[in-house]
């Protein structure tokens, strides 16, 4: 679901090349062929969905789309927007800001993330009221965000998470961020969304799940400096957890580790972390038994008994503080950052994705030490969501990764969530 702007996800939640300080690429340098599908200039995720912006404006969506005409598609589908110029998918609702400065969504509802004043969710796009000279939208698991021509910002959805200043009537309808003018770039999360501005560190509001807000109890309802992101240059925020890239390129994360998506290596892969112990965050594992020399052949029954081994050694350690800022990695270095439902991503100044963390319901899927995503080669954009994610390559294609249930990777393949993959894949377009 969450995305990443890349000189920021889990931004609003697309995925798009650098406004300033990322991997510069000159679109008109780039050869598409014209078989392959569209010039695609960014992408987004969600829950079993995703969508790619061209730089014809027109979007396209595979997976769960969620639209009465187009509920799902195996492979990219255009869905009949047109003159779009900013792509937001959250983790059940897409929302696109037109080049006339409007801004359109459709799906999930129950917070009001939609923006019309209800809580009914909507199969059908409809133009947001109450917001005009949009440039960028973002879009989180139960917020949308819009940032415009003057740099205010407005959010709509969840009381806790729009920025309002408290005002739960205007929720569920576009309202302005107090506190924050200015405003360069967005981002936004399951619960937070963060804006960067032209001086200071980025300004965040919404629930403290991943304690960007020090020891602040109940939710940010107006934009705030969020110490811990003072030196960020790209963040990405997923479910209770939060990753950035600093000055140096380095990327650290801090929140939510039970699967291993702060890349925290002071515990193996294999280890299981309960977040909600009494004492902190306590993770526990069990060493592998030793491999058998294969030079001594297994004894016949009606020989002498094996000789006896010790059982696998249990580890537990507690983390007494639940919300620690590690060096993801140890030592991962990033030009863009993602992050989703434990999971994150982060785009390596050489232009290869690294990811860590849960990436399905299996121990041979989840891993605490980053590793390189095959396919990835030359990738200028990231977006992590629920189960799977995606990456824009230089030639503008899209490759994605992680689970298929509901069609998300668009490989044109029956929508089984057991096709896993965690080498990135061609979307097709038709």
């Amino acid at each position: 679901m969450l995305l990443m702007l890349m000189a920021c996800g889990t931004a609003g939640r697309a995925a798009a090349p650098p406004a300033d300080g990322g991997v510069a690429v000159d679109a008109a340098a780039v050869a598409v062929d014209a078989g392959a599908g569209p010039a695609i200039q960014a992408i987004g995720v969600g829950d079993r969905r995703s969508c790619a912006l061209a730089e014809s404006g027109e979007v396209w969506c595979w997976g769960a789309v969620g639209l009465a005409a187009i509920p799902a598609a195996a492979v990219a589908t255009r869905i009949g927007l047109t003159g779009v110029v900013s792509l937001a998918v959250g983790t059940r609702h897409v929302c696109v800001a037109r080049g006339d400065g409007t801004v359109a969504c459709w799906g999930d509802n129950r917070n009001g993330q939609l923006g019309d004043g209800t809580l009914v969710s909507r199969d059908t796009i409809a133009t947001v009221e109450g917001v005009s000279g949009v440039v960028e939208v973002v879009a989180g698991g139960g917020q949308t965000c819009a940032r415009d021509r003057d740099g205010a910002v407005w959010c709509w959805g969840h009381p806790g998470e729009v920025g309002h200043g408290g005002d739960p009537h205007a929720a569920a309808r576009p309202g302005r961020v107090v506190g924050l003018h200015g405003a360069t770039r967005l981002v936004a999360g399951d619960d937070v969304a963060c804006a960067f501005v032209a001086e200071g560190g980025p300004r965040c509001w919404g629930f403290n799940t991943a304690g960007l807000f020090g020891n602040v109890p109940g939710p940010v309802l107006r934009a705030t400096v969020s110490k811990p992101l003072a030196k960020a240059t790209a963040i990405g925020i997923g479910w209770r957890h939060v990753c950035f890239a600093d000055t140096d390129t380095l990327v650290w994360c801090g929140g939510a580790d039970e699967f291993g998506q702060l890349g925290d290596q002071r515990v193996p892969d294999n280890a299981q972390c309960d977040p909600y112990d009494q004492r902190g965050v306590v993770c526990r594992w069990t060493d592998a038994p030793p491999p058998r020399d294969p030079r001594d052949p297994p004894r016949p029954d009606r020989c002498c008994p094996p000789e006896p081994t010790a059982p696998p050694k249990t580890h537990e350690q507690v983390f007494a503080d639940r919300r620690w800022w590690v060096w993801a990695g140890g030592g991962v270095h990033g030009v863009a950052v993602s992050a989703g439902h434990g999971r994150s991503c982060a785009l390596s100044p050489s232009r290869d994705v690294w990811c860590w963390g849960q990436w399905s319901f299996s121990t041979d899927w989840s891993f605490r030490r980053p590793r390189a995503i095959p396919g990835t080669e030359d990738t200028i954009a990231v977006a992590t969501g629920q189960y799977h994610a995606c990456a824009l390559l230089a030639d503008r294609s899209v490759r994605c990764w992680g689970e298929h249930d509901g069609g998300a990777l668009g490989v044109d393949a029956p929508p089984d969530s057991r096709d896993r993959q965690l080498t990135a894949v061609p979307v097709i377009f038709r």
